[in-house]
C-alpha cells in the first residue's frame, strides 16, 4: 500500500516509511522536442535527507527523470537542459514548492522556511543560531544535523521564487561551474535593483491608522472627497563595508576588503589622512616615525591583553584621578586624527514608513543623513509617475533642513506634501527660535493632524518604533557582502510588513492596497 500527495511541483509517495519526491512532471515539456508530450523514461532514485518542522528530520528517495529527446532532466523543484554543460541552467516550475531542494541530497518543507524566516525576522537569530535550535529542539539526536549554510540556501531560495511567483516569472539559476557556490547572487543582486524605490509588496499600502477620508460639509455636499496620508522618514545606524574612498559607493569584492577594485591602489599608500607615502613592513603606515607609532597602539588597543595593563595603570587614590581628571578637562580636545587603517561602513539606513509601522521603502546612504540624500530617498520612493502616491504629510526629525533644501532646489512634484518635524522632535528638539521651522515645520500649525480633543491623528512616531526592531540586525548583517545585505534587509522588511497586515487586519483598520491605476492618475 501507498499513497500519494500532489504538490505544486512534486510528488512525496510514502512507501515502506520512506518518503520519495519526485517531479509532478511526468512528460517532456520542451517545445520543439522530438519527445514533446511524451511519457520520460528514463529515471534515477539516490537518497536523501527532508527536513520537517513537525516531523523532524525524515529519510527520503529522491527520482529524477529525463528526456533522450531534448537531453533534458526534471528534478522535484526544476528541469535543466544539458545538465553537463558548463552554462547549464535551472528553470523552475511555477510557484513556491511544498519542499525545497537546498542541495542534492537535502530538502526542506517550505513549512519549515516559514519558521526559518519568523526566527530571523522577529528573534534576530542568525542561521547558524535557526540551525541549532532546530537540531535541539525539533530533530532527533541522531537524524542529520541541519547547517546554517543549508538555512541560508533555503532562506535565499523561498525568497526568490516568492519574488519570481508575485511577478509571475519563472527563476532561473547556473547549475554548474565556478557559479555554483554563488549561485543565487545574480538573481539575489537583479532582485535587489527591482526592490529600489517601489518594489515592496506593501509600497502601495493604505489602512485607516495612515489615511483619513475626508467627507464633504453637509452644508456642501458638491465639494470633493478628500484623502489625507502620512509617512515618517527615519534612519537607522546599520551598515555595511564600503571602500574607504570619499564617495565611492562601488562593491567590494569581499567585505574584509579596504577599498574597491577601482582604488585597489590606495592600500599600498599610507592609511594617514593626507599621507601619499609607500607602506612597508607589514604595516599599513609608511616609515614615518609619529604615523608608525599611531598604528601600533591602534594594533595593541584591539588587542585582549591592552585592557588588563590599562586597568591596572588606572589603579590610582581617588584624590588623583579626580585632580588628573580636572586637568584633562581644562586642556583643550587634540584634534581627530583620520585614517583608514581599518574598514568603514555605510552611515545609515533609512526608512520610510506608514503612521501604522508598515515599512514601505528602505536606502543605504553612504555618506550622511543630510537633506541631498533624504531628497533623493523621497523622490524615489514617491515617483513622478505615481503622482498620487505622495503623501499629504511627510514627517521627518531634520525637516526643517529639507524643506529649506526642496525650495532652493526648485524641486517639482511636492507642493501639495508639508513637511512637518514629528511631534517628539518638534517638543524636544526644535527651538522657537528658528522661525523658518516655526513657521513651516511646526506640526501644530496643520489642523488636518489632530481632532477636535486635540489628539494627534497620526502617529508620528512610528519610524522610531520601527527603528527599535530593525536596528537589532546590526550583529546579523554586519559582515554580509552588499548584495546578501540588501537581499536580507528588504526579505525581513517583507516579513515584518506582512505581519503587520495582519495585525491591522485583527484591529479592525481595514488594510488595503491602493490599485496602481489610481497611483498614476494626475492630480
Amino acid at each position: 500500500m501507498y499513497s500519494v500527495v500532489w504538490h505544486w511541483c512534486g510528488i512525496l509517495t510514502s512507501f515502506s516509511g520512506v518518503e520519495v519526491m519526485i517531479s509532478a512532471r511526468n512528460t517532456c515539456a520542451t517545445s520543439g522536442c522530438a519527445r514533446y508530450g511524451k511519457y520520460l523514461g528514463q529515471r534515477r532514485d539516490y537518497p536523501g535527507h527532508l527536513y520537517t518542522r513537525k516531523r523532524g528530520v525524515l529519510p527520503v528517495r529522491i527520482t529524477s527523470m529525463y528526456c533522450r529527446g531534448c537531453h533534458t532532466t526534471y528534478r522535484p523543484n526544476y528541469s535543466v537542459c544539458n545538465a553537463q554543460q558548463e552554462d547549464a541552467e535551472r528553470r523552475y516550475y511555477e510557484g513556491i514548492p511544498d519542499v525545497l531542494e537546498i542541495s542534492e541530497h537535502s530538502y526542506v518543507e517550505r513549512e519549515l522556511v516559514g519558521l526559518f524566516r519568523a526566527q530571523m525576522c522577529f528573534a534576530h537569530a542568525s542561521a547558524d543560531v535557526v540551525a541549532r535550535v532546530y537540531n535541539l529542539g525539533l530533530s532527533d539526536s541522531t537524524a542529520q544535523d541541519l547547517s546554517g549554510e543549508l538555512v541560508w540556501n533555503a532562506f535565499y531560495l523561498h525568497a526568490l521564487l516568492d519574488f519570481k511567483h508575485r511577478r509571475s516569472e519563472h527563476l532561473e539559476l547556473p547549475h554548474n561551474g565556478a557559479q555554483t557556490s554563488r549561485r543565487g547572487e545574480q538573481a539575489a543582486d537583479e532582485r535587489n535593483r527591482l526592490m529600489t524605490g517601489t518594489g515592496q509588496p506593501l509600497w502601495a499600502h493604505a489602512c485607516d491608522d495612515c489615511e483619513r477620508i475626508i467627507r464633504p460639509p453637509p452644508d456642501d455636499p458638491s465639494a470633493p472627497w478628500q484623502r489625507l496620508s502620512a509617512c515618517v522618514m527615519d534612519g537607522v545606524t546599520v551598515g555595511h563595508p564600503r571602500c574607504n574612498a570619499p564617495r565611492c559607493e562601488e562593491r567590494l569584492r569581499s567585505p574584509r576588503d579596504r577599498y574597491c577594485q577601482s582604488h585597489a591602489g590606495e592600500g599600498g599608500k599610507c592609511a594617514m589622512d593626507g599621507c601619499s607615502n609607500a607602506v612597508s613592513g607589514g604595516f599599513r603606515t609608511c616609515d614615518t616615525a609619529e604615523h608608525r607609532a599611531y598604528e601600533i597602539e591602534r594594533r595593541q588597543k584591539g588587542q585582549a591583553i591592552f585592557r588588563p595593563r590599562l586597568h591596572h595603570s588606572q589603579k590610582q587614590p581617588s584624590d588623583r584621578r579626580r585632580a588628573k581628571a580636572k586637568n584633562a578637562s581644562k586642556t583643550p580636545r587634540a584634534p581627530r586624527i583620520k585614517t583608514s587603517l581599518t574598514r568603514r561602513w555605510t552611515h545609515n539606513e533609512q526608512l520610510m514608513v506608514r503612521c501604522c509601522g508598515i515599512v514601505i521603502s528602505r536606502a543605504t546612504f553612504f555618506e550622511s543623513e543630510g537633506p541631498a540624500n533624504a531628497l533623493r530617498f523621497v523622490l524615489a520612493t514617491f515617483p513622478d509617475h505615481f503622482p498620487r502616491a505622495r503623501p499629504s504629510f511627510l514627517f521627518y526629525d531634520n525637516n526643517c533642513h529639507l524643506l529649506r533644501h526642496i525650495r532652493t532646489q526648485k524641486t517639482p512634484g511636492l507642493e501639495r506634501t508639508a513637511f512637518p518635524v514629528d511631534v517628539f522632535h518638534a517638543t524636544t528638539k526644535h527651538t522657537d527660535s528658528d522661525e523658518f521651522c516655526v513657521n513651516n515645520c511646526n506640526p501644530a500649525l496643520f489642523p488636518e493632524l489632530y481632532n477636535d480633543l486635540m489628539e494627534w491623528i497620526f502617529n508620528s512616531s512610528a519610524a522610531e518604533q520601527v527603528n527599535v526592531w530593525f536596528g537589532k540586525f546590526i550583529a546579523v548583517v554586519r559582515e554580509m557582502n552588499e548584495v546578501h545585505y540588501n537581499f536580507f534587509l528588504d526579505e525581513m522588511i517583507t516579513v515584518y510588513n506582512a505581519y503587520r497586515e495582519v495585525v491591522l487586519a485583527k484591529k479592525g483598520k481595514h488594510p488595503r492596497l491602493v490599485p496602481v491605476e489610481e497611483l498614476k492618475l494626475p492630480l
